[in-house]
């Protein structure tokens, strides 16, 4: 799939105000008023005749709704949070599994339930909202759809800032965190489908779980679905320090692949372009159900629609207008992703560099003498556009660095897309035929046991990565820097026309 296109124009800029005044307002302090911003913003619109910029008056008031969306969506949760008066007694909540189980970092289990009833003694609490209940770990058993009864104790809700663990469960639209000690099953949803969906990636993720040997079992589920699913703290952590973490996320790859063979198929079969955009929409949506809409899913998901839908109508559309319009509309839905999923920044950042650097580096690699091979350099070209915008966010986050990254990506990520397709290709195979499912996952586990291989090597290499222990703000302002430096080198470095040519190997 082409992702490209052309120079930067006007119509991007709302769009763009829109983004920074919800970024604002997940860093506006707590002790200062709101009508600061806005008083802010009426002064800017009253000497706005003064300034030269184009359209200012549509992108002052994208500031400002960008900021309200986001405002209007804290003070929302704040107030279904202080509905919960229960804090460190025990509380019995009655609700539905709605996300698959998965294993905490640091041991046990880990579900998202939505909450029916909650009662603190005697006393009805009027919550209605998600609630992440953590568990030993035979709760992971549980399925999508059940009803259980939880009793525990209410957790400390933790404290903000910017890709906090209070965000990132804001944006899963978690309102609540429990301690589980007691469960007892109460009863389970009719079979609809969204749950024979649900069901059907878990008979496939227990395929997956028999056939293949840990950990490359755990490996092979989140290169189809994504996540972390039960990929243990030692692998999570491996992953982070070689700049990996990246491959448990379902990536524009698997988007581009779903369009590209179903609607190419489509059309050689002589079905009406109408028809066969229609079909691929459906599928798309569907996977995207099947998989949780995890944040840079939706992203490649939305973009991919957009792009298809586009040529359809016959619009000629800009990558960078395209990635600014999908990034909108989900934060539109949910503003809880800008601050509170890490993916989806990296997402979108992954993707700004490929349409970037790539070819840039392209052109620096092929005068190096020791980078001959074509195959070689494409990935090399890849791997450095994409971490040029990324890293930063990565050392906001955590303060690691990872030194290995360029290598790791460059030995792992070539066989990440052959693995993939092995796998949904194999995986309903295996499913029909139980008594084939060793022979026919056989290859794909070799590969994973060498990848999985180099991962540990890499890991454990010394000075492979390392920990910067810097206070926070210092880690904002080097990151700045370093994306104003970038900018600087873009247009330095001014490439042809048609030079952001990303093909489908290349969508994060």
């Amino acid at each position: 799939m082409l992702v490209g296109g052309g120079q930067s124009n006007w119509s991007s800029y709302p769009w763009l105000a829109f983004i920074i005044g919800l970024a604002i307002a997940g860093l506006w302090p707590e002790q200062w008023p709101v009508i600061y911003y806005y008083g802010g913003l009426a002064g800017l619109a009253c000497g706005s005749s003064v300034l030269s910029f184009k359209r200012r008056w549509l992108i002052i008031l994208c500031l400002a709704l960008g900021f309200g969306r986001a405002h209007l969506a804290l003070v929302t949760k704040e107030a279904i949070i202080s509905q919960l008066i229960c804090s460190n007694k025990v509380m019995t909540m009655r609700g539905e599994i709605v996300g698959q189980p998965q294993t905490r970092s640091s041991g046990g289990s880990q579900l998202i339930v939505k909450i029916k009833s909650a009662q603190c003694g005697h006393e009805a609490i009027n919550f209605h909202g998600r609630a992440m209940i953590y568990g030993p770990d035979n709760w992971l058993d549980s399925k999508v759809g059940e009803e259980w009864q939880f009793t525990g104790k209410l957790k400390t809700w933790p404290a903000g800032g910017v890709f906090s663990y209070r965000y990132s469960l804001f944006s899963r639209g978690v309102g609540a965190i429990m301690a589980g000690e007691k469960r007892q099953l109460v009863g389970r949803r009719p079979p609809n489908l969204w749950l024979k969906l649900v069901s059907g990636q878990q008979h496939l993720a227990e395929v997956l779980t028999t056939s293949l040997p840990e950990p490359a079992a755990s490996l092979a589920g989140p290169l189809i679905w994504g996540g972390v699913g039960r990929l243990s703290a030692e692998w999570r952590n491996n992953l982070a320090i070689t700049g990996l973490s990246h491959i448990t996320a379902v990536s524009g790859f698997n988007i581009s692949l779903l369009i590209i063979l179903l609607f190419n198929n489509l059309l050689l079969l002589h079905c009406p372009r109408l028809l066969a955009s229609t079909a691929t929409s459906i599928v798309i949506i569907l996977y995207l159900a099947l998989i949780g809409c995890p944040a840079s899913a939706v992203r490649a998901g939305l973009l991919g629609l957009l792009m298809l839908w586009g040529r359809q109508l016959g619009r000629v559309v800009q990558a960078y207008h395209l990635l600014l319009i999908s990034a909108s509309l989900m934060l539109i839905v949910n503003p809880f992703y800008l601050w509170g999923d890490l993916g989806f920044g990296l997402s979108y950042l992954a993707v700004l560099g490929l349409m970037t650097w790539t070819n840039r580096w392209d052109n620096i690699i092929k005068r190096l003498p020791l980078v001959r091979y074509p195959f070689i350099r494409d990935n090399l070209a890849v791997t450095l556009a994409a971490q040029m915008w990324t890293w930063p966010l990565i050392f906001w986050q955590f303060g690691q660095i990872s030194l290995i990254a360029p290598l790791a990506n460059l030995l792992v990520v070539w066989a990440l897309p052959w693995l993939t397709i092995f796998l949904l290709l194999a995986s309903p195979i295996a499913w029909l035929w139980p008594a084939g499912q060793v022979f026919i996952f056989a290859p794909a586990g070799w590969l994973l046991n060498v990848l999985l291989m180099i991962i540990k090597y890499l890991a454990h290499l010394p000075l492979a990565g390392f920990m910067v222990d810097w206070p926070y703000c210092w880690r904002i302002i080097v990151g700045i820097v370093y994306y104003l430096l970038t900018i600087i080198l873009l247009r330095k470095f001014t490439l042809t026309n048609n030079d952001y040519v990303v093909t489908p190997k290349k969508v994060v």
